[in-house]
C-alpha cells in the first residue's frame, strides 16, 4: 500500500492553493478531486460575446501574502486590474445613491442624516466593547451607529457574504475591524495607527481578475501539479491506522486505498463531518452544524440604448429595509474590458442568501423575471435583455452565524487531538479567494515545519503501489 506524505482532498481554491504552496516549497503532495474538473465553483463562461463568472468575479486584495503569491506563481503577468472608479452605489428610498468610501465624503453625503453624521464623528470616543460574542449588527451599531448599519455595512454583509448581520459573528466576519477595536480602543485610532506603523510593508488595496477570467487562476495553479492531481477520486472513508490515516476512494480504475501521513480535508463541512463521525463525534457535530446559504447569480446583457442609467461605477448593494429581492448588482462591463459585446452592458445580479432562502426554490425564469423587473425600476432598463444566464448554487457560502468564533476555537481544539489531520476550507478563516490563499499559505508553513523536524525515513524507501 502506498504511503503518501500529504494528501489533499478537494480541488477547489482551498485545496488547489494549498497543494501549490506545498509543492513550491518542495513537499511531496497529492490531490484528490471527485469531479472531472478543478476549481469548485470558480468557473468562467463565455457565450455570445459575454464573459461571466459562476461565483467569485474578482479578488479584492490588501494582504501582502497574496501579492507575494501572485508574483511567485507568475499570475502577476495575467492580472487584470478593475477599471478605476470611485462610483459605488447603494439603494436608498428606491433609487441609486453614490456611497462615499472616505470619512470626508461621508460627512457631506446626503445619504446620512445630520444625527447619523454626528454619530460617525463620535466613534473615537466610544468605549471598547466587553462582550466576547457580538453580532455584526450589534458591533456596527455600537461603534458607528444605526445608519451605518442600515444604509451601508449591513448591505455589504447580506449582499456580498450572503449573511444576516443580526446573526453573523463580528469577530469571524469582520476580523480586521474587531481587532482594531481590541488593540487600539477604536476603529479611527486603529486605522490611523496602522497607517503609521505599516507604511512600509502595507499592501495597496486593489481589485483584479485575470486575462481569461477567474478560471485562469485555477488553470495556472494546476499546471505545476499535473502529475500530482487525480480527478474522479471520490473519498469514501478514512480511518486511523497506527500513526497514519488510511484513506479510501472510489476512482475510475476501481477502489483505491493509501496510507497518509498528513491528511488535509478541503471539502464542504457536511462531507468532512460525515467522514469524521466515527472518529470524533464532537468535531463531526461542530462541522455538521455549519449553515450554508443559497445564492443565484443572474447575468443579463443589454444594449446600451436599453439602459437609462450611465452605469459608471462598480454596481450597487441593497439594504435590507429597501425590501427588494436583489441583494446587489455588479456592472461587469464597467469593471473589466471585454466582458460584453461592443455597445452592450453586462449586469451580474445576486439573489438569495440568508435573508432570502425561499429563492433557492425558484425556477431560473422566476429569477430572471425578478431581476429584470427590479432593474427596470432602479436603472431604467427597457425591453427584454439581449442575453441571460443563471448560475444557481444551493450551498454557495458557509454562514458565520452565532458564536462562530467559539465554534472555530472548538474545531481547532478537537483537531489538536487528531495528529496528521487538517481542515482547510472556506468555513474556516474567511470565504474570499484572498482569505483562501492566505489560509493555504499558513497551512503549508505549518506542514513544512512539522515534516522538516520529524521526516519519516519510510518516505525515502522505494515507492509502494496503491491497493486497487
Amino acid at each position: 500500500m502506498k504511503l503518501l506524505e500529504t494528501l489533499i482532498v478537494g480541488g477547489g481554491i482551498s485545496g488547489l492553493s494549498a497543494a501549490w504552496q506545498l509543492n513550491r516549497i518542495g513537499q511531496d503532495v497529492t490531490l484528490w478531486e471527485a469531479e472531472p474538473r478543478l476549481g469548485g465553483k470558480i468557473v468562467t463562461n463565455s457565450d455570445q460575446g459575454y464573459t461571466t463568472e459562476q461565483s467569485a468575479s474578482m479578488v479584492l486584495n490588501f494582504r501582502p501574502e497574496v501579492s507575494r503569491f501572485l508574483k511567485e506563481s507568475g499570475l502577476n503577468n495575467q492580472k487584470l486590474l478593475r477599471t478605476p472608479t470611485s462610483m459605488r452605489y447603494v439603494i436608498s428610498q428606491g433609487s441609486l445613491q453614490n456611497i462615499p468610501m472616505k470619512m470626508g465624503g461621508m460627512l457631506i453625503s446626503p445619504l446620512w442624516s445630520l444625527p447619523g453624521k454626528l454619530r460617525l464623528m463620535l466613534e473615537p470616543f466610544i468605549l471598547k466593547g466587553a462582550a466576547e460574542h457580538e453580532s455584526v449588527a450589534d458591533f456596527i451599531r455600537r461603534r458607528l451607529g444605526n445608519e451605518m448599519l442600515d444604509k451601508a455595512l449591513g448591505a455589504y454583509i447580506s449582499g456580498t457574504l450572503a449573511s444576516d448581520p443580526e446573526l453573523a459573528d463580528s469577530r469571524s466576519v469582520l476580523p480586521h475591524l474587531t481587532a482594531l477595536e481590541r488593540r487600539y480602543g477604536s476603529l479611527t485610532a486603529g486605522v490611523f495607527a496602522r497607517k503609521i506603523l505599516n507604511r512600509k510593508k502595507a499592501s495597496v488595496t486593489e481589485g483584479f481578475s485575470f486575462q481569461g477570467g477567474m478560471s485562469t487562476l485555477i488553470s495556472e495553479l494546476s499546471k505545476p501539479l499535473s502529475d500530482k492531481i487525480h480527478t474522479g477520486h471520490t473519498i469514501q472513508d478514512i480511518s486511523r491506522h497506527g500513526k497514519y490515516w488510511l484513506v479510501s476512494a472510489q476512482t475510475r480504475q476501481g477502489d483505491q486505498s493509501c496510507l497518509v501521513k498528513n491528511l488535509v480535508l478541503c471539502t464542504p463541512a457536511e462531507l468532512s463531518a460525515r467522514l469524521l463521525k466515527q472518529h470524533n463525534p464532537e468535531l463531526s457535530s461542530l462541522l455538521d452544524g455549519i449553515e450554508y446559504a443559497s445564492v443565484s447569480v443572474v447575468h443579463l446583457g443589454y444594449h446600451k440604448q436599453q439602459v437609462r442609467h450611465p452605469l459608471e461605477g462598480t454596481g450597487f448593494l441593497t439594504p435590507w429595509h429597501e425590501k427588494l429581492k436583489l441583494n446587489g448588482s455588479m456592472w461587469m462591463h464597467s469593471l473589466f474590458p471585454g466582458r460584453a459585446p461592443k455597445d452592450h452592458v453586462l449586469l451580474s445580479n445576486y439573489l438569495g442568501g440568508a435573508r432570502r432562502p425561499e429563492i433557492a426554490n425558484w425556477t431560473n425564469q422566476m429569477r430572471i423575471d425578478t431581476a429584470c423587473f427590479e432593474l427596470k425600476n432602479l436603472i431604467g432598463t427597457k425591453g427584454e435583455p439581449d442575453w441571460a444566464r443563471v448560475d444557481a448554487h444551493q450551498r454557495a457560502l458557509p454562514l458565520y452565524h452565532g458564536k462562530y468564533h467559539l465554534r472555530q476555537k472548538m474545531i481547532a481544539n478537537q483537531l489538536n487531538t487528531m495528529p496528521g489531520l487538517h481542515l482547510n476550507a472556506n468555513y474556516l478563516g474567511g470565504v474570499s479567494i484572498r482569505d483562501r490563499i492566505v489560509s493555504a499559505q499558513k497551512l503549508a508553513l505549518t506542514l513544512n515545519e512539522h515534516t522538516s523536524s520529524i521526516r519519516s525515513s519510510t518516505l525515502h524507501t522505494a515507492p509502494l503501489r496503491c491497493r486497487a
